[in-house]
């Protein structure tokens, strides 16, 4: 259990409220002005109100209601934003999640009625820390990126480095850590522009958890020590038990389970002597962990109940899930199968609210938003300096047709007065002459400027539009891939429990059997792709080239095809295996590689072939052999022609899609055959259907075995 550092609006903003007082708002919205003794009553409310709340005092609820009740009879917002802002930070301080949310945004909607951005955007950032804490992501955020945008818009250093920490933090708790990286080391850098060593510290931890989590423990280490370094100096108490946390978890994961209990046992005291009770539920939960890994069962059993009452009755949703699913291991362990399933559902349901795809695909979908906008803003900018360049280029035309025009009056007046300055006439008519080269010159760099902005536009949109489609492949491929590794998943476990019955008969079970190594089958294999696939990105795919008899090779591509057609339900269809009229039966290349390649081929063939029949086989063309797949099935749509060999693409990319698969099979194929020398193409048929085609270039039994990387023209 890694504990994240969150930029929160607890007792220092308390303090702040209560000095702030007597700072007015220009309130246009009053009909008649609050008299002075109504003001000095609510003013004295809300100072009691906001020393209560700093003090966590529950009466603090008595005066900030009695002032918020006032200050809206007397129609005075000045003084009702000051106590909805008391409520919504005492609500938050202890840890009353949905009773802060609703004052921060009812403070939302009053800062944008007076017009006071700043501070609307802080709440922004409020109503996004209420929303993390009750495990809502997506609004989360959503309602911090609108707190960048009016802090970035404020200049408000401070608080664009504090959203940005925020972002990070829930990125990394939603399992997507390079990008909580990216807005940690954005924070951070404002934040030591600032010198502000609180946050500084909190950033360094979170940084921590990251390689924590990528078992890079050295690094890690490193983190928490220098973050503690500062909290000691800074004698921060509450996150110094967040750092202990953080670091018995450390110890955990290296087996070190003395070490880390000493930690758990230390935060436990911190959070207990400052009644902190979030701090409170992850150390119990992090004791329940370590009794559960060292045998004592009913002992983790307690600190795990003690955790789930903390996380309720704070509505920690994040850690009841945990605990849920650590107690169902408990239960296990001491043979309480039907405790365990009871805590498994309960756990399912907590982490479903948490991590579904919908979620995930709208924190996805405003990231995108987000930098669109930002790259909206750079267009507009790059707009906003043509027009500035062809205001002046205009204002420049202007005066030097003024200086023309000048200089031309002064040479009639010159020869109009005399005769004897025909020489200084001439050298003024070369000066004009000049300026009139000058004004082209500026008139070419004027066009020249204009073209370069449109270039610039043009290449700055077709980059928008690329980063928009590699987001929507990546999101729709990681939706794919939840879906594909979830139906195997899905069958495993539920087979696998019903071989813990006693009452299955024994050919039931040996048919649950095969069903479990089936889809333990597809699983591995479909791991072994994406594998595969990130070793061919990185340029490790090593071949292992020997002697492949052609004809024998194909007919292995039988029995695997039928049942194939047989999965797909597709027994039907016509498979024939052309016959082979070989001058070289016999050729050098990567038999698994190769066979690899003609299956994708095959695979793709079924999968999208309804009926009618699949043809395959080979022959030789000068110095290739070219492999060939003849179905009759739907064929390929003109607008995926182009596109029909990279990754992640399918003719159907939503998760309702007709048409299982990852969008890496084409896409691995064309790789493959690239590196052994050879290419990939396909036709269009006119009735109906298409043909692959794959040639590879033949090496002789009786030559050196080489592996080839050059790509062959046909």
């Amino acid at each position: 259990m890694k504990i994240r550092f969150l930029w929160l609006p607890g007792i220092i903003l308390f303090l702040l409220n209560s000095v702030m007082l007597g700072i007015p708002i220009d309130d246009k919205s009053v009909d008649r002005p609050i008299l002075a003794s109504e003001k000095k009553k609510v003013e004295s409310l809300i100072a009691r109100a906001s020393y209560l709340g700093s003090i966590k005092s529950d009466s603090c609820l008595v005066f900030a209601k009695e002032a918020l009740h006032l200050s809206r009879a007397y129609n005075s917002p000045e003084h009702e934003v000051k106590a909805l802002d008391v409520l919504g930070n005492y609500y938050f301080d202890i840890e009353q999640y949905n009773e802060a949310l609703k004052y921060f945004k009812q403070l939302l909607t009053k800062y944008t009625q007076l017009g006071d951005s700043a501070k609307k955007a802080a709440s922004y950032n409020n109503v996004g820390l209420s929303y993390y804490n009750l495990g809502i992501y997506n609004e989360a955020v959503r309602s911090y990126h609108l707190a960048i945008r009016l802090a970035m818009n404020q200049n408000d250093t401070l608080l664009t480095a504090k959203c940005n920490q925020n972002i990070g933090v829930l990125y990394d708790e939603i399992g997507r850590p390079e990008e909580a990286m990216n807005y940690y080391k954005k924070s951070l850098d404002l934040n030591r522009l600032l010198h502000n060593r609180v946050d500084e510290a909190g950033l360094l931890q979170n940084i921590g958890i990251i390689h924590n989590d990528a078992k890079r423990y050295k690094e890690a280490l490193g983190y928490y020590l220098t973050a503690l370094k500062i909290y000691n100096s800074l004698a921060d108490s509450a996150s110094i038990g967040l750092m202990d946390l953080n670091l018995g978890s450390l110890y955990e994961d290296l087996a070190q389970y003395g070490r880390s209990l000493k930690y758990y046992q230390e935060a436990l005291e911190i959070f207990q002597k400052d009644n902190y009770k979030l701090g409170i539920a992850y150390s119990f939960y992090s004791l329940g962990s370590i009794s559960f890994k060292t045998g004592d069962f009913q002992q983790s059993l307690d600190y795990l109940r003690r955790s789930l009452e903390y996380s309720e009755l704070i509505s920690l949703v994040e850690n009841e899930s945990d605990c849920h699913r650590l107690m169902a291991d408990v239960y296990s362990a001491l043979g309480d199968y039907r405790s365990a399933y009871e805590e498994m559902n309960a756990y399912e349901v907590l982490h479903d609210s948490l991590y579904n795809e919908n979620v995930q695909e709208q924190i996805a979908e405003m990231e995108l938003r987000y930098k669109t906008q930002l790259k909206d803003t750079e267009i507009a900018s790059l707009k906003n300096e043509r027009e500035e360049a062809q205001r002046d280029m205009i204002r420049r035309t202007i005066t030097l047709t003024s200086i023309v025009t000048l200089t031309l009056i002064v040479i009639v007046v010159s020869i109009y007065y005399s005769r004897t300055l025909k020489k200084a006439n001439e050298m003024l008519t070369l000066e004009v002459d000049e300026r009139a080269r000058a004004e082209k010159e500026l008139l070419n760099i004027k066009e020249s400027l204009e073209e370069h902005v449109k270039v610039r536009t043009s290449e700055l949109e077709k980059a928008k539009i690329k980063a928009e489609e590699s987001e929507r492949l990546k999101t729709a491929f990681i939706a794919n891939m939840s879906h594909e590794i979830r139906t195997p998943l899905n069958a495993i476990t539920g087979f696998s429990g019903l071989l813990l019955r006693d009452d299955i008969p024994v050919e039931k079970r040996k048919e649950y059997n095969d069903q479990i190594m089936k889809n333990n089958k597809i699983l591995v294999n479909m791991i072994e792709d994406l594998m595969d696939t990130s070793r061919i990105e990185s340029g490790t795919l090593q071949l292992h080239p020997s002697p492949v008899h052609i004809e024998h090779l194909l007919s292995q591509l039988n029995e695997p095809l039928f049942e194939n057609m047989a999965k797909k339900n597709k027994p039907f269809l016509e498979i024939i295996q052309d016959k082979l009229e070989l001058k070289y039966p016999t050729i050098v290349a990567d038999p698994v590689r190769l066979k690899q390649v003609l299956w994708n081929i095959l695979d793709n063939a079924v999968k999208f072939t309804i009926q009618g029949s699949i043809r395959y086989g080979c022959y030789e063309n000068h110095k290739n052999v070219i492999f060939y797949v003849d179905d009759t099935g739907i064929g390929i749509p003109d607008e995926f022609r182009d596109v029909v060999f990279d990754k992640f693409r399918q003719l159907d990319e939503s998760a309702k899609r007709k048409y299982g698969g990852t969008g890496l099979g084409l896409y691995y194929a064309r790789k493959i055959a690239e590196i052994m020398g050879g290419r990939i193409w396909f036709e269009q048929k006119k009735d109906k259907g298409c043909i692959f085609y794959f040639s590879l270039p033949m090496i002789q039994q009786n030559h050196p075995v080489v592996s080839q990387t050059t790509v062959y023209d046909q």
